[in-house]
């Protein structure tokens, strides 16, 4: 059996067909359904070498262990492409266009974008984080070719970003940019956006080392890091994983034969960062979730 059927068949278990949209406590797909219950066997298979015990610094080194074994390769960046037909209809499809590929790898003919969760076959490439705060530049950086960093965005919704740190309450400005405050009353926004940001942003720290967070909004191009950790922190336990999210996550191990851990586990943040400071520790325990 090829590894990428083995792979589908162990993310969605049995596929069945639903005359309509019914709440069976799967995830929907169009009219199609997958068992919830076997993508969690996946998780749990995956993770394996992830100990409840392990916190902190130790727990991100473990991560990054983790996430090195399991990426086979990194897609490239201009393999994801602005239109459909690039590798972001594995990961960022609508469902409402979902088809299948005879291996039973779910894809889609339009796009998500973003920010918005606008239905769309055209849009640019958004640097969740930007281009210029990367280490060592663009030229052959893994993060900049990883799936489950940059998101298929609308040209304006990117523009409007721009390459500003991503910060609570500021809008298109050097000192930050929050999705929610730009397009809550314009475009509007995908549900759980603020959380969907976050997750990548500490994802990213599992693929590349040097990338920090600060909370420093003064940090700039070149310093390889996205500043303000405490709002990533409590924006990643605002928001509950989506179910887009979790589509990402079997479509990316598809393409590139990893996860992102803060989707699958997002206790993780609180787990690695929680202690930071008091916000931190509170957004973590309204959330439920252990500190480090």
């Amino acid at each position: 059996m090829r590894k990428h059927t083995l792979l589908a068949l162990l993310a969605f278990g049995s596929i069945t067909l639903s005359s309509c949209y019914v709440d069976l406590g799967f995830i929907q797909i169009g009219k199609k359904v997958y068992d919830e219950k076997a993508q969690n066997k996946r998780i749990a298979e995956y993770y394996t070498s992830i100990t409840s015990d392990l916190k902190g610094q130790d727990l991100l080194d473990a991560l990054t262990h983790l996430n090195l074994k399991n990426r086979t390769k990194t897609v490239g960046y201009e393999s994801m492409s602005t239109t459909p037909a690039g590798l972001f209809k594995f990961t960022d499809y609508d469902p409402a266009t979902v088809k299948f590929t005879d291996s039973g790898i779910p894809y889609g003919t339009k796009i998500l974008s973003f920010y918005s969760g606008k239905s769309v076959t055209k849009f640019d490439r958004e640097h969740v984080w930007p281009a210029s705060r990367l280490s060592g530049g663009r030229d052959g950086n893994i993060v900049d070719d990883d799936i489950f960093m940059p998101r298929p965005t609308c040209s304006e919704e990117n523009q409007d970003r721009g390459n500003s740190v991503y910060m609570t309450g500021a809008n298109d400005t050097r000192e930050g940019f929050d999705p929610v405050v730009a397009f809550k009353n314009t475009i509007g926004v995908a549900e759980g956006i603020h959380g969907e940001c976050a997750r990548i942003i500490f994802y990213t720290m599992t693929c590349d080392s040097s990338l920090k967070l600060k909370d420093d909004s003064s940090y700039w191009s070149g310093c390889a890091t996205m500043g303000m950790l405490t709002d990533m922190v409590e924006w990643a336990c605002e928001d509950k994983v989506t179910d887009r999210e979790k589509r990402r996550q079997v479509g990316g191990e598809y393409l590139q034969g990893n996860r992102n851990a803060f989707v699958d586990h997002p206790e993780y943040v609180c787990k690695i960062w929680g202690s930071h400071n008091e916000k931190t520790k509170a957004a973590c325990s309204k959330a439920g979730y252990e500190t480090n």
